[in-house]
């Protein structure tokens, strides 16, 4: 359960940290954002990261946390690409 719960968390912070990035700002949202809101989705997505290293630390230990959270960036940011992708191939 911790697994999928930090796999959730992983998502949500590449999400917003791919929302910030102007690149896909418009792919996402469907039009630009402002620098402020840019900021803000760069911060919630480094706070979901660090959130998720600290719920792997804690619920599993130090040494075995660390390993199990680049696992769970692994597979986060590997969904998040793929939902990225495919949202830009409905648009083409």
């Amino acid at each position: 359960m911790i697994h999928a719960l930090a796999i959730i968390v992983t998502i949500l912070g590449f999400a917003c940290l791919c929302a910030a990035m102007a690149r896909h700002r418009k792919d996402v949202f469907g039009h630009i954002l402002t620098a402020r809101s840019a900021r803000r989705l760069r911060i919630a997505g480094t706070i979901a990261l660090l959130s998720a290293l600290a719920l792997d630390m804690t619920c599993l230990g130090s040494a075995y946390g660390a390993v199990a959270w680049c696992g769970h960036l692994t597979a986060g940011a590997a969904l998040v690409l793929t939902g990225l992708n495919r949202k830009a191939a409905r648009r083409k």
